[in-house]
Formats: structure tokens, C-alpha cells, sequence
């Protein structure tokens, strides 16, 4: 009894140690700079701003509340992180001793040779308690249980990831939405205009002032921009329909009230710089370094199958014939003992399942470095996006103010004669093309900002009435 005693002791207190590699957050050297915009230590960055604070239009507020309650991405990541959670229950059950509650029936055919006294038949019935303990000596059960906890951290930045990705899905749609109506208004107002041409080209060619050939032009000019508007229309038709079924609707229109030309969406970038450690809170960092956490201590995992295990079992209960007496003081009966198994030859599959797990770990640390240097890059090109596509609109609308210009002096110079159809038809198509680049390049613009901060890995924070 005191050797068993001093056992147990032994045991718990080696069982405070776990085999396997120390887990070490991988070293990255982070740049100095995204190309032109310089990074900083500390400081503030779209990243650390919620969704809600980012988008300024209240119309995308809502939509994107939406779409995080009704998206069913977002409801399965929601679940992927319910089963790890139980998973991880699962896992930490095994540290604790198994008790089943068992029964059993026999019916035996005695030999007489060697057992004369017995009867020929006889039945036997047992009932009680099963309880077996596989003592954690080395730790395997805990790495098991740190495997599965950092699965399940990876699921929730997963989770994290889809909505990151959600809302700026959200967000760009909405934006193409906002760019593809403000294109269909200038295609209506240029409509307008080409319709005047066409009038006036018709009074000329009637007061013999005008040929035939000034109105077909002018009428091919007018019939293309008619064309124009049916096509805009099905691509905002279809632009809503992505976005309801990221709203989890069915298709269908969807109200806006904003225009591109209207208001500012999006923050400014803080000028001090922007942060390169924050963008170790991306999700998809996040969950990658936790599954190289998962795979450390998996490794451990197969360094403790070359070790001893020692397995305690009892049982408590009863046995006996007729039934009845399983149950009285006669029938009472109990076990207890154990067993210790040490591997001595598997055939090799203890050591092809370490190096496996080796294995494993080199992956998942190549895929965690990996995901960094793309973060890096991705931030950089969202940068460069959101400075020159900024530049190329203010070059843009100057375009667009002098062709207005041009476009009224040539229809003034028509009308009193001094320059012919082509310079007002072709006037009139730079001015609208240039219209029509322009809106692309205010589209453009503010989608540069939801790449931008769908590189840097925002949006995923959750509103106190959605937690």
C-alpha cells in the first residue's frame, strides 16, 4: 500500500512536465516601410478602427449589421468555433478517470475433465462500475489538450477572417453599387443632351442649313448612349443581387440613398505613418500562428508514444446466479490493479509518426511566414492604390471641367457657324468617356480604402449588441 502510495506521488509530480519542444513565436523581420509610406512602432491606423467607425455612410452601417447577422458564411464559421470549443472538452476529458456503468450475462458449458464439481451449464451475472485512468506521466494528454485549445483559437480567427472578409465584401459592392448609379446618371443626362443634337441637327437638315449625314451621326451618337443605360441597369441589377446574397436575402433591389459625389466614406491615413506590428492582428496571421502552435505541440504528441503508459482500472460491483444475488452482500465483488505498457517494436509507426508531426510543424510554420510576407504585400499595393488612384482623380476632374468647356464652346461655335458636326459630336464624346473614367476612378478610390483595410485586417470587431 505505501508503495502505491509513493507511486501516485511520483507520478503527478513527473506528470508536471510536458514532452515535446517549448513553443517560440516565430521571428519575422518586419519592413521598414511599404514602399513610399513609411511604418511606425505605436500609433493609431484603420486597423484599430471598428467597421462602424471606418464607413461614414449610415445606409452601409446597416447593411453590413445586416449581413453579420444574416450571412450564412458567417453563421458556419460561428459553428466551426462551437465544434472546437467542444473539441477541446473532448480532449481534456481524457485527463480524468472513465467511469462506465457495465453489465454483463454469460451462459458457460463446463468441461467435466477439468471441472468435475461444477455443473455441466451454468450462468453468470455481473453488474457495476468500470473505472480506468491513463495516468498523464509525460505530458502526451496535454499536448493533445494544447492542440486541440489552439485548433480552436485558429477557428475563431477564422471566424474573425470571414467577417473581415464579409464587410469589406459589403463594402465594395455597395461602392460598385454607388459608382455604377453615377454612371447611369450621366449616361441619362448625356441622353439628354445627345437628344438636343439630334433636334437641332433635324431643324438644320430641314431649313437645308444641315446634311443627312450631321443627323445620322448624330442619331448613331444618341441611339448608343440609349443602349448604355439598359447594360448599366443589368449590371446594378446584378450587383445587388451579390450583395443580397451576402445579406443572406433573396435577390432584389436594394435602397441607397448615398452617391459617390455626395460625402466622404473612409478616414483619412493617420500621416505619422502606419504600424507594422498591428499587422500581426490579421486574422488569417493569427489563425495561421495558432496552427503552428497546434502542430508543436503535436509533435509532442508522438515523442510521448515512445514512452511508457500506465493505465489504473477497477471495478466495483456484483456477480452471481440467479441475478438477484448480484445485488446482496454475497455478490459483492471488486478489482483493482493496472497495466504498464512500454512500446518496444510498432514496425516503425512510432517514428514515421514523429516525423510526420515534424513535418507538419515545418508546414504549418512555412504557411505562418508565408501569410506574413503576403500581408506585407498586400498592404503595399492597397497603399500605392489608395496615393495615386487619389492623384489620377484630381488630374481627372480637371479633364472632365475643361471637355465641359469644350463641349459648350463647340456647340456655341455650331450654332453660329464657324465649325461643322464634328467638332460638337466629338466634343461631346470626350466629354462624356472622360465622365464615365471619372466616376470608375471615384469608385475606384474609395474601394482602394476597403482593400486597404481589408489588408490590414480590420473590421472584425464585434458591436455590443451583436456580442
Amino acid at each position: 500500500m505505501k508503495f502505491g502510495i509513493i507511486f501516485i506521488t511520483l507520478a503527478g509530480l513527473v506528470s508536471g512536465c510536458a514532452i515535446g519542444p517549448r513553443y517560440r513565436e516565430p521571428m519575422m523581420e518586419l519592413p521598414q516601410s511599404y514602399r513610399s509610406y513609411a511604418t511606425q512602432q505605436q500609433g493609431e491606423a484603420m486597423i484599430n478602427l471598428p467597421w462602424w467607425e471606418v464607413f461614414k455612410d449610415e445606409t452601409l452601417r446597416e447593411l453590413i449589421r445586416e449581413a453579420l447577422l444574416n450571412n450564412y458564411d458567417m453563421r458556419a464559421a460561428a459553428a466551426r468555433v462551437d465544434e472546437g470549443r467542444a473539441l477541446v472538452g473532448v480532449a481534456r476529458a481524457q485527463l480524468l478517470p472513465q467511469v462506465d456503468l457495465t453489465s454483463s450475462v454469460s451462459r458457460d458449458r463446463n468441461s467435466k475433465d477439468l471441472y468435475p464439481t461444477l455443473e455441466r451449464l451454468t450462468s453468470t451475472y455481473m453488474g457495476g462500475f468500470n473505472t480506468t485512468w491513463e495516468m498523464d506521466l509525460w505530458g502526451k494528454i496535454r499536448q493533445a489538450v494544447n492542440t486541440s485549445k489552439a485548433e480552436y483559437l485558429a477557428m475563431d480567427n477564422a471566424r474573425r477572417g470571414v467577417m473581415v472578409t464579409l464587410v469589406a465584401d459589403v463594402a465594395q459592392t455597395y461602392f460598385t453599387i454607388l459608382e455604377l448609379d453615377l454612371e447611369l446618371g450621366i449616361a441619362r443626362k448625356t441622353l439628354e443632351t445627345r437628344k438636343g443634337n439630334l433636334d437641332l441637327f433635324n431643324k438644320r437638315l430641314q431649313g437645308g442649313t444641315a446634311s443627312e449625314l450631321e443627323t445620322s451621326r448624330a442619331e448613331a451618337d444618341y441611339e448608343q448612349t440609349a443602349a448604355n443605360i439598359p447594360d448599366l441597369e443589368r449590371q446594378i441589377a446584378i450587383q445587388e443581387n451579390k450583395l443580397s446574397e451576402l445579406l443572406g436575402r433573396n435577390p432584389g433591389s436594394v435602397e441607397r440613398t448615398a452617391s459617390l459625389s455626395q460625402q466622404s466614406f473612409v478616414p483619412d491615413l493617420p500621416g505619422s505613418g502606419l504600424p507594422s506590428e498591428l499587422l500581426k492582428q490579421r486574422p488569417d496571421i493569427m489563425e495561421a500562428e495558432q496552427l503552428l502552435r497546434a502542430a508543436n505541440a503535436q509533435v509532442g504528441v508522438s515523442v510521448g508514444e515512445f514512452m511508457p503508459s500506465i493505465n489504473l482500472k477497477n471495478f466495483v460491483g456484483g456477480a452471481g446466479d440467479p441475478p438477484s444475488s448480484v445485488f446482496n452482500s454475497n455478490g459483492f465483488t471488486w478489482s483493482i490493479g493496472g497495466d504498464v505498457d512500454f512500446p518496444l517494436f510498432k514496425g516503425g509507426k512510432n517514428v514515421y509518426g514523429y516525423k510526420a508531426a515534424q513535418a507538419q510543424w515545418k508546414q504549418a510554420m512555412a504557411v505562418y511566414k508565408q501569410k506574413v510576407v503576403t500581408a506585407f504585400h498586400e498592404v503595399a499595393d492597397a497603399l500605392v492604390g489608395v496615393e495615386k488612384i487619389h492623384k489620377v482623380r484630381e488630374e481627372q476632374e480637371k479633364q472632365v471641367a475643361a471637355l465641359k468647356k469644350a463641349s459648350e464652346l463647340s456647340r456655341i461655335r455650331y450654332e453660329d457657324g464657324l465649325s461643322s458636326y464634328i467638332e460638337v459630336l466629338d466634343a461631346d464624346q470626350q466629354y462624356y468617356d472622360a465622365q464615365n473614367f471619372l466616376a470608375r476612378t471615384q469608385g475606384s478610390q474609395v474601394i482602394s480604402y476597403v482593400q486597404l483595410y481589408r489588408a490590414l485586417g480590420g473590421g472584425w470587431q464585434v458591436e455590443e449588441g451583436q456580442k
